[in-house]
């Protein structure tokens, strides 16, 4: 429904001339080349529409709803996609009221980072991220929204496994979901892990592309030819022989920023020179592991998992993928997320 008064998560601004210009400069890019030049001369003289300019920030299917509901609005009256805007006009974006899916259980919640639109906590192992019949990290992200008036759907923007711990992304409206969702797809919302797996990885670094189904079990994920492709990079930071496995390994502070380039999985700068790495030691499954820092390109199930699986190097202690039993869950953890502030543009990181 329609209000009258702004709330402090309201997105407002006022149109400049490069907004005016971003619509100019996505008119142009589908025009052919012969015709480029009309094209500049009479763009001066086009109407823009508020439709075209919110274009340019936002995914489209995000603001039909929004407009549906008439929560948008120029110049201080309700819009539609189609009124002609102009440089100075105000435009609001008023964020809906809805209700908490999911009941609300008090949880102890180790929250990392908080804004106006996402809410990013630390996952704990052992428990589910939305599992239905039972209490899950779900229930306590409505009851930290109950306690702080944020009466909005909790919305997940990634899955980790009920061992796996680290990062999880929530979106607290549909436009935040949208928006950020076109990141991930686009890979500048970056996704990165620590993991200790099986053996010694001779590579030090690679990019496993495999095409992923559920098996025949319906438990199981593997490589599977009819499949969706995936993408899992990494690069080698630790090599370890004949030695126990510790479990603090996934959690060492500064180890996830030894790569610095972490938008296209090259990796120069992962540090190889330390005494426990061997790059003469030959793969063993029997004998070591491996600690590895992996950028995950797609969200397939299991993924990670599947995927070291899949090279002979299965996740210590997932037995499901074949690694051998230690008593204790596998070791991976969602370390860090990446991505572009939706309201300010500036590129935000947050460690687990």
């Amino acid at each position: 429904m329609a209000r009258k008064t702004h709330r402090p998560d309201d997105i407002l601004w006022t149109v400049t001339a490069a907004d005016l210009e971003a619509v100019h400069a996505n008119k142009l890019a589908v025009v052919q080349p012969s015709k480029k030049q009309e094209a500049v001369q009479m763009s001066d003289s086009v109407d823009i529409s508020l439709g075209e300019v919110l274009d340019t920030r936002y995914p489209r299917k995000s603001l039909v709803k929004l407009f549906e509901e008439k929560l948008i609005h120029l110049n201080g009256h309700k819009a539609t996609p189609k009124d002609v805007i102009s440089e100075g006009d105000e435009i609001w974006i008023a964020m809906a009221k809805e209700k908490i899916d999911y009941e609300p259980i008090e949880m102890d919640l180790h929250i990392l980072y908080e804004d106006d639109d996402l809410l990013i906590v630390d996952k704990p192992a052992g428990v589910t991220v939305n599992s239905k019949g039972q209490v899950s990290l779900a229930n306590g992200v409505a009851y930290y929204f109950k306690e702080h008036g944020i009466k909005r759907k909790v919305r997940f923007l990634n899955r980790l496994d009920r061992d796996t711990t680290g990062c999880i992304v929530i979106a607290k409206s549909g436009l935040a979901q949208s928006l950020y969702q076109q990141q991930m797809d686009d890979n500048t919302f970056e996704k990165w892990y620590m993991a200790a797996v099986e053996g010694i990885v001779e590579a030090d670094e690679d990019s496993l592309v495999f095409p992923m189904d559920r098996s025949a079990d319906g438990i199981h994920y593997e490589v599977n030819p009819k499949g969706k492709e995936t993408r899992t990079d990494y690069s080698v930071l630790c090599r370890h022989q004949s030695q126990p496995v510790d479990n603090s390994v996934n959690k060492s502070p500064n180890s996830v920023d030894r790569a610095l380039k972490n938008v296209d999985i090259e990796l120069p700068n992962v540090d190889k020179s330390g005494r426990n790495v061997d790059k003469s030691v030959h793969n063993s499954q029997e004998c070591g592991y491996t600690e590895v820092l992996v950028r995950l390109y797609t969200g397939k199930t299991h993924q990670i998992r599947v995927a070291f699986s899949h090279i002979g190097h299965p996740l210590v202690g997932d037995t499901l993928y074949g690694a051998q039993p230690t008593g204790q869950p596998f070791q991976l953890r969602a370390q860090k997320v990446v991505f572009t502030h939706m309201r300010t543009g500036e590129r935000i990181t947050v460690t687990a």
